[in-house]
């Protein structure tokens, strides 16, 4: 399967509506060796077809015997391909995922502070009516818990504040 990518590339180089060439290489397996080598070296640089109306005219086959070569070695690297563009586009999806996310999550902090802006205004509205002297500065009171004091922490806090003096 073609890359879109290459594709698009592919058929911007063409300059034809038809698309130009639809494979970069392709690979033939031969039960006879001797055929193999034959053939390649027979159909090497020789035209595809000699019909002028066909999309493959002016085209040459470009055929190589591969000694040594094993049909196990193009699978196997067919896969490995496969499997690093399939990597590839799931890193892709979680950078995207995790950008869409945080957009998301500052949309959502953007919205609550326009809420808490709107309601403090709502309220100064309210509170002007009233006390116009204030400030327009809300001032928090937060309640406070008293220390709890022991009669053996203050021993301990008198050995401790000691040796620090």
């Amino acid at each position: 399967e073609e890359d879109k990518s290459a594709r698009k590339r592919r058929r911007k180089a063409s300059g034809s509506n038809s698309g130009g060439k639809r494979y970069k290489e392709g690979w033939i397996e031969f039960v006879d060796k001797k055929l193999a080598k034959r053939l390649a070296a027979s159909l090497n640089n020789t035209p595809i077809t000699n019909h002028k109306r066909s999309v493959h005219f002016g085209d040459l086959w470009s055929m190589k015997y591969l000694s040594r070569f094993q049909w196990a070695h193009l699978t196997e690297k067919v896969a490995y391909e496969r499997r690093v563009r399939e990597q590839r586009l799931r890193i892709e999806m979680m950078h995207a995922r995790k950008e869409n996310q945080a957009y998301s999550s500052l949309v959502e902090a953007g919205k609550t502070m326009d809420r808490i802006q709107e309601r403090r205004s709502k309220k100064r509205k309210n509170n002007e009516g009233a006390e116009e002297s204030k400030s327009s500065q809300v001032k928090r009171r937060f309640k406070q818990n008293k220390p709890v004091e022991d009669k053996k922490d203050r021993s301990a806090k008198k050995v401790v504040l000691s040796s620090l003096v």
